[in-house]
């Protein structure tokens, strides 16, 4: 939320008296400028000099509050709340909000808005041509918001977080070592130089390498999803839309689509979104995408969440957030995806705290160890191209075996083939299944039988492949 000039300079002339005018008329600048971190010492060494200063009690608490130390500026906006600075209620229910106290939130601006209502009219009393002061535009997405967020809050969603890393903000997606099934993320040189990409973006590729999802600006400087598929002969077709139930206002940014071929996430900043970039997740039927859903907590938060990926071959996500405001560097986090959703109970008094996901290992089952998995997540060769491996199964009990030489009998060998060629159809069947569904979106309505042909072959396929790999499970001497 960005601060209005108005309210900054009558702040300032409050201030300014004896502190050294030019100082504070540069941090104005500089708070005008969104660049708090070089204003909040200013301010600082202003309220040094006047520590009972209302104004600039204000103004360091706002500095501290848009570079993502609430509880710090809780402390400078109370006293200014107390020297009966009229602005203070609504950036104290911004540091609450921040802070996932999104009731509490709400009535600090039912008072911020009750103590301009009474200096209205105390101001008419003593003149009639008396300026009315409105109520911040801010205040009111504010309010909007935190209506938002507590109805995020009641329903948080019980996950194990198995790690978190602080990783660079420029290239975060290298981060995710996702199994070749899962497809891979990839910067934009993977794209045709000609093609126009948002900055910053990433682009997505299935395990077939024929399609690639992205995000590029449009007519009006938004950014959409777009897709493109390369061509027999290498070319590639014009790349187009995904689907206008995406683009409901916002940036949409950030796209990871399941190898099912119909469920995509991906971020969007639009009026759905709790604060940036939050993560939504919609999936396709014949008429094209359905309406994105919000995926909620802990997921998404005030600042900005993107980038969901799941590889359900080795049971693992990832997100990555910028909640914890590291500057140059942003936190993914890694968890363990469940085909059921369970949220925590509404009056569990830690909600808050699951939400912000104040320690990840507070997540964890008892006795739980998830050393052995991030150990061979981090330690597998995915994505280099010439990953010295001859396949990647999972036995039961999260095992994975990654060649012939682990296949203890002839029939497990057998088994192994029969069902790698099968996976290979498969996803030849998968892939050609999304480029038929983004052509029929796209007004392509000949398609439509082929359509219905290949999801009826990709579910007997599927049906197929979950006997072929228990038959591989069972002739290595596994038992499910």
């Amino acid at each position: 939320m960005k601060l209005t000039r108005y309210i900054i300079a009558g702040g300032l002339a409050l201030a300014s008296a004896g502190a050294g005018a030019q100082t504070l008329e540069e941090a104005r600048q500089m708070l005008l400028d969104g660049d708090y971190a070089t204003a909040l010492p200013v301010f600082e060494k202003a309220l040094n000099a006047k520590p009972k200063d209302g104004a600039l009690n204000q103004w360091v608490g706002i500095c501290l509050l848009r570079t993502g130390q609430p509880k710090k500026a809780e402390r400078y906006l109370k006293t200014a709340d107390e020297k009966k600075v009229l602005d203070a209620p609504r950036y104290l229910a911004e540091a609450a909000f921040q802070q996932y106290e999104f009731n509490k939130a709400g009535e600090l601006l039912d008072r911020y808005e009750e103590e301009i209502k009474k200096t209205n009219t105390a101001n008419a009393r003593r003149s009639k041509k008396a300026v009315k002061i409105e109520v911040s535009p801010e205040a009111e997405e504010l309010r909007r918001l935190s209506t938002l967020g507590q109805s995020m809050l009641d329903r948080v969603e019980k996950i194990v977080v198995i790690d978190s890393m602080a990783v660079d903000r420029d290239e975060f997606f290298k981060a995710y070592h996702l199994s070749p099934e899962s497809g891979t993320i990839n910067s934009i040189d993977i794209l045709p130089a000609d093609m126009e990409v948002a900055d910053p973006s990433e682009v997505y590729m299935p395990q077939s390498g024929e399609f690639r999802i992205w995000s590029s600006p449009d007519k009006d400087e938004n950014y959409i999803l777009m897709g493109a598929t390369q061509l027999i002969d290498g070319t590639w077709d014009t790349p187009h839309p995904l689907g206008s139930a995406l683009e409901a206002g916002g940036d949409s940014n950030y796209p990871f689509m399941m190898p099912d071929g119909v469920t995509l996430y991906y971020a969007n900043n639009g009026p759905e979104s709790l604060g940036g970039y939050d993560i939504f997740i919609s999936r396709k039927d014949e008429d094209g995408f359905l309406q994105p859903q919000n995926i909620g907590m802990p997921y998404n938060s005030p600042y900005d969440d993107y980038l969901l990926a799941i590889d359900e071959v080795n049971g693992i996500g990832w997100w990555a957030t910028d909640r914890n405001q590291l500057g140059d560097k942003i936190t993914i986090y890694r968890f363990i995806p469940s085909e059921l959703r369970v949220n925590y109970p509404v009056d569990d008094p830690a909600l808050a705290s699951h939400a912000r996901i104040d320690s990840f290992r507070s997540t964890w089952p008892e006795g739980a160890d998830y050393s052995e998995l991030l150990e061979r997540i981090d330690s597998a060769e995915y994505g280099t191209g010439n990953t010295g491996h001859d396949f990647y199964f999972a036995l039961p009990g999260n095992r994975i075996i990654t060649s012939w030489d682990d296949l203890s009998t002839p029939a497990a060998r057998n088994a192994m083939e029969e069902y790698l060629d099968a996976s290979k159809h498969f996803n030849a069947l998968v892939a050609e299944l999304a480029t038929l569904r983004l052509r029929y979106a796209n007004g392509d309505h000949a398609v439509a039988g082929r359509i219905t042909s290949i999801e009826q072959e990709v579910e007997r396929n599927r049906t197929a492949l979950r006997e072929m790999s228990n038959k591989v499970i069972r002739s290595n001497g596994d038992a499910r």
